[in-house]
């Protein structure tokens, strides 16, 4: 191949690269026409290549994000500052980025920490509630913790017996937990001790059982009236 042929096929292959594509489809000898086809498919594979190959700018800042730790999540960063004020409150293990597994001991005291300290200042109690785990694991209470001041927000789960089940009220730290530890009395049985007012919310005082257990048999009469087994006729 000649000097101007290679020369030919190297300003047409340029010119196709750039959009140009008659610069390649115009030469007039089949041939050359025929190289300059084969150089462009080339040189676009090259260039495929290049871009997909990270830059030196690119490998160093992803070094670099590979060496930083993830970033905490809330219930991350407020499990170890709880741990670092109450001592052996904080149950690790069944701690994650979801929520925050603590001891109930010491709940009054750090519930009106998380409310009251600068950092956390936790005014709204958005939610209780109780869930049974099962015979062998017994009842958990859960409540949803969220900072109107800092916009942040937590989950702290707290396990108690199946068995006489009891946790430290917290409806004097969050009035609104008044309502929200009857109904999860009221469902769960489970006691909530300081509430100055417990009973039951939704069902009649004398109501026999917990409705919300595993366990839980509805009872078959109340005060002489048959309670039905089937809910017939309520969709």
């Amino acid at each position: 191949m000649t000097d101007n042929q290679e020369q030919l096929i190297k300003e047409a292959v340029e010119k196709a690269l750039q959009g140009d594509m008659d610069a390649v489809n115009n030469i007039e000898d089949r041939v050359t026409r025929s190289k300059a086809k084969a150089a462009l498919v080339k040189a676009k594979r090259e260039a495929a290549k290049t871009s997909a190959e990270p830059s030196s700018k690119e490998k160093s800042e992803e070094s670099g994000s590979e060496s930083k730790p993830a970033p905490q999540s809330p219930n991350q960063q407020f499990a170890g500052i709880i741990a670092s004020r109450f001592p052996k409150t904080v149950d690790e293990e069944l701690s994650s980025e979801t929520h925050i597994q603590l001891q109930s001991e010491k709940w009054l005291d750090i519930a009106q920490y998380l409310r009251d300290d600068p950092a956390c200042l936790f005014d709204s109690l958005q939610c209780i509630t109780g869930v049974d785990l099962g015979e062998d694991v017994g009842l958990e209470v859960r409540y949803n913790l969220h900072s109107m001041t800092h916009r942040h927000v937590i989950e702290i789960r707290i396990a108690c017996a199946g068995k006489n089940p009891k946790i430290p009220s917290v409806e004097a730290v969050w009035r609104i937990g008044d309502w929200f530890e009857r109904e999860t009395y009221d469902m769960f049985g489970i006691e909530f001790q300081g509430h100055r007012d417990l009973r039951r919310i939704l069902l009649p005082d004398d109501w026999e059982g917990w409705p919300l257990r595993k366990d839980y048999e509805v009872q078959e009469t109340y005060h002489g009236i048959v309670v039905p087994k089937v809910k017939e006729g309520w969709e």
